[in-house]
Parts: structure tokens; sequence; C-alpha cells
């Protein structure tokens, strides 16, 4: 396969990949539900699993689905307007009603289960997906706020532009390179033999 239909190809999947995601979150968003949570405790009580700056996909599976080993994001029950993202440890009845018990994977911040249990009144949703990374572009975790949030996103678009422009400039020296290599080779075969 050339490598230009390998690049179409790869074109074609990432734009489905980016369509996909931008649909599920459409809806998700729709149902009143976040798609998205970056990660943004340092250290992180997930870590390894989720690590500072790692964004989670989430989906609001029924409450009643959820299992133990699932890792799922709820309103912090204490009342602080925190979102955590931990695992559920165990599956309890509180006053009748099915209820979890959450622990972060860091065992050196969280040697112990929490000191609640999660009820579906605080339950979002479950994580679905990790995104190492992705979270760094956010400007809420350079410190950023209101209009200056702007400038970090501005900037890595700006380098994103810079990069393909800079790739398009290569593959086009690239083309004239190999025509100019092929043009000798052509004249001298077009060329009448010389007469004696």
């Amino acid at each position: 396969m050339k490598k230009s239909k390998l690049y179409e190809y790869t074109g074609y999947f990432l734009s489905a990949i980016v369509v996909a995601l931008f649909l599920f979150s459409a809806v998700d968003f729709a149902m009143g539900v976040p798609p998205f949570y970056v990660v943004a405790d340092n250290p992180s009580s997930m870590s390894p699993t989720i690590n500072y700056g790692w964004v989670v996909m989430i989906y609001k599976v029924p409450f009643q689905q959820l299992h133990v080993g699932d890792i799922i994001v709820f309103n912090d029950p204490r009342g602080n307007p925190d979102v955590i993202v931990h695992r559920i440890i165990s599956a309890n009845s509180c006053n009748g009603q099915l209820c979890f018990m959450t622990k972060g994977d860091n065992n050196q911040t969280n040697p112990t289960p929490d000191p609640w249990n999660v009820t579906q009144s605080y339950y979002i949703g479950k994580v679905i997906a990790i995104i190492p990374y992705l979270g760094y572009i956010t400007p809420a975790l350079w410190g950023f706020r209101g209009l200056t949030a702007l400038l970090p996103v501005t900037f890595v678009i700006l380098l994103i532009a810079l990069l393909l422009a800079v790739k398009k400039m290569l593959e086009s020296n690239q083309t004239t390179s190999q025509l100019s290599q092929d043009q000798p080779e052509r004249s001298s075969q077009m060329m009448p033999p010389p007469v004696s």
C-alpha cells in the first residue's frame, strides 16, 4: 500500500473517531451528563490508574448496573463542590437502598476506604475510557482563568497548524526533488543519437 493511501485511510479513521466522540459528547451533554472530566488533584488519588492531567470519559450507566471494580465519578458526599473519581470496592445497603463504598487506587494518598457511601443522588457516571495527558491542554490546570484561558488553547492550535504546514512543505520539497531527479534521465533518453 502506498504511503499516500495509508495517510488517507488514517485520516478517515481519525475523522471517524472525532465524529464519534462529538456525537457521544452531544448525547451525553443533552442528557445532562458532562462526558469528560479532567483529573486535577495532584497527586491523583487514582494514580497509577489515572494520573494528574488525564481525562476520563464517562457514561451514565444505570446505578443498579454498577459492579465492584468499576471506576465511577460522583459529587463529593461531604457537600464540597468537588467531583470525585474513585473505584467501587463494595456494594452495601443504605436505608434499604443500594449504595457503594469507594476508594482511590493511590494507596499513599488513600490508604483506607472513603468515609462515606455513594448513593444514587451523588452518582454522575461510570468511567468508560481514560485518555492520558489530554487534560494538560486544559487552561485550568495551568492556572489561567477568564479570557486568559484562551491563550494556551490558541497556542496549541497555532502549534498544530505550524506542524501541519511544515509537513506539507517537506512533502512538497520531496516531490519537487523526485521530479528534478527524474528529469535528467528522461532528457537523456529523448536525445537523438550523435551524428558521426
